[in-house]
């Protein structure tokens, strides 16, 4: 009698865990169903979208730490390198470096100290130039900027705009 009781439990177990691994094999699922609030809901974005949205936030941290200056004058230099009206033409700046067209520009460093980020926003663009240059008509809120030719520094002429300058 004990052996029949002990034989039936057995059975009993063992109908029990079939049933149990056919369970589980029908209802395990490769991938789990995720709750709705981890699925990925953003849009796709390009490099050149994160690239803007990162450039748009550097811009504003700069803005944020810069000290504004308005109505500074601006006129233009060329960076050929021979003696004329534009400078010695030796293509060197008053920091050191080469004279780079549409990067360097002349300051007063009374004003702007020398190495400082000047920005100017011009046609909704904001324009990145460096205090790398100084020069003798150079005093107060104006800036000379280079530029690559003689004849496009005579042609660009005089404006007058709102700038930023942050030291570095």
């Amino acid at each position: 009698m004990k052996r029949r009781r002990i034989l039936t439990y057995l059975c009993f177990v063992g109908l029990l865990a079939i049933w149990l691994i056919g369970f589980l094999a029908l209802n395990v699922d490769a991938d789990p169903p995720r709750p709705e609030h981890t699925k990925a809901t953003m849009p796709e974005i390009t490099l050149d979208e994160l690239e803007a949205a990162e450039n748009e936030l550097i811009e504003a941290a700069l803005l944020a730490r810069s000290t504004k200056l308005e109505d500074v004058t601006i006129t233009f230099y060329c960076c050929e390198e021979r003696p004329h009206i534009c400078g010695t033409g030796s293509g060197i700046t008053a920091s050191g470096r080469r004279v780079t067209p549409y990067v360097s520009c002349a300051v007063d460093p009374a004003v702007i100290p020398l190495g400082s980020t000047i920005m100017i926003e011009h046609n909704g663009e904001m324009l990145y130039l460096r205090a790398d240059d100084t020069g003798p008509a150079i005093r107060g809120n104006r800036i000379d900027l280079a530029v690559q030719g003689h004849q496009e520094a005579l042609s660009l002429g005089v404006k007058t705009a709102d700038i930023w300058w942050c030291e570095e």
